[in-house]
């Protein structure tokens, strides 16, 4: 799943573009990141390396993993998005498990899987996966994209691939700025974020959040959604009624 944001605390400055492949219309946006949460920091085990996984590559026969948490386990709480990828190559003779022991396949793999490959990577690993257990998620883990910070109102616009946005979904910075104003008295911050609709993804968004058409424009707080419509003047409506 693509994915983009827009924070008031501006912290880390990344510049992305988003393009709608086969479209005239290129989404170009200014994102504003902000430090990433350290009270919210997972604890690794050495002989346990958890990631973040897409499905696997059959015809190499290995899964790409995301483990840059794991791989500074040491180092306290991750505050930088460098990202650490691990190719963990697999056989007929690997593995595939639930959690809970039961049998699962390479099949039931998706984009934002959280996975154990074991063994870990060491010294005199050669990156041959023995097991690969897929991982149970909380809800705050598969939602991570779209939850806003804690106090924090976020702002998510959800579109399917080579979709062309409408300009009041499009241009980050009037939707951003209106929204503070509108909020500013409450003194919760807004984010605002971009999101390519990903059927393949862990969570199919638009089943759970029983989403009729796209694009269309969510709000959320820290514990989930809190409105959703394809119009924004609606959701601007519906933060003005947050200050009553």
């Amino acid at each position: 799943m693509k994915f983009k944001s827009l924070h008031a605390v501006s912290l880390l400055f990344i510049a992305l573009t988003l393009s709608a492949c086969g479209t005239e219309d290129t989404v170009e946006e200014t994102i504003y990141d902000d430090e990433i949460d350290q009270s919210a920091a997972t604890p690794y085990e050495d002989d346990k390396m958890v990631g973040t996984s897409g499905p696997p590559d059959k015809e190499r026969k290995i899964l790409g993993v995301g483990i840059a948490e794991w791989e500074k386990r040491h180092e306290g709480p991750v505050t930088t998005e460098e990202g650490i990828g691990y190719d963990a190559q697999y056989d007929d003779e690997t593995i595939v498990r639930n959690e809970d022991g039961t049998e699962a396949s390479l099949d039931d793999i998706k984009f934002g899987q959280k996975v154990q490959i074991n063994p870990p990577r060491g010294d005199s690993f050669e990156g041959y996966a023995e097991e690969i257990i897929l991982l149970d998620m909380t809800y705050e883990e598969k939602y991570e994209q779209l939850l806003a910070p804690s106090d924090e109102i976020r702002i998510v616009v959800m579109y399917e691939y080579g979709e062309r946005l409408p300009k009041e979904m499009k241009d980050a910075e009037p939707l951003f700025e209106k929204a503070n104003e509108i909020l500013e008295e409450t003194g919760k911050q807004v984010g605002a974020s971009w999101h390519e609709y990903d059927k393949d993804f862990v969570v199919d968004f638009k089943e759970e959040l029983e989403i009729e058409q796209f694009p269309a424009v969510l709000v959320f707080d820290g514990k989930g959604m809190l409105f959703k419509s394809d119009d924004v003047e609606e959701m601007f409506d519906f933060l003005r009624g947050m200050k009553k």
